[in-house]
């Protein structure tokens, strides 16, 4: 099974296959970054909420968005999707977008207290329908990075 690279997530499908029209060929209800950061201007932080707290950003919870799909868009098949896990307790399954290596150490609290804009990592997200590698992340592009900002290149930084 190939899936694609997208932001989205996947709807479990134990027992009865859900309504029609609520998921993709490939099991998925697309999110749509280009509606909620950039026409809806929400922060990143508003719903990657571990990023300032932790290394790892975060994904949110069935709860979180509900917290406003309760009043706000009721009627789409992908909310109505997320509403239904929301009921059972469940959480979407967000599909991954970036991959680092398992030697590299890499902290979003160090980058966002050092007020790294998400965007020179993550690129455009607010014009992203479908959320895409911006920029490959590789050992040139952090070095280069943190030679901007004259933050460490101390190898044990980033290599576990």
């Amino acid at each position: 099974v190939v899936v694609p690279v997208v932001a989205g997530f996947v709807i479990p499908t134990r027992g009865a296959a859900p309504e029609q029209g609520t998921l993709d060929s490939t099991g998925t209800v697309t999110f749509d970054h280009a509606i909620h950061a950039g026409e809806y201007a929400m922060p990143c932080l508003g719903c990657h909420v571990y990023a300032t707290q932790s290394p790892s950003a975060g994904l949110p919870s069935a709860r979180r968005c509900m917290g406003c799909h309760k009043f706000v868009a009721k009627e789409k098949a992908g909310v109505q999707g997320l509403a239904a896990l929301f009921e059972k307790g469940e959480s979407p399954h967000w599909l991954r977008v970036t991959h680092l290596p398992d030697f590299i150490y890499f902290s979003h609290r160090m980058h966002v207290r050092s007020k790294v804009a998400c965007a020179d990592c993550h690129g455009e997200v607010k014009d992203m329908h479908a959320v895409r590698m911006a920029v490959t992340m590789n050992m040139g592009f952090c070095l280069g990075c943190h030679a901007e900002r004259n933050a460490t290149v101390d190898c044990v930084a980033c290599h576990k």
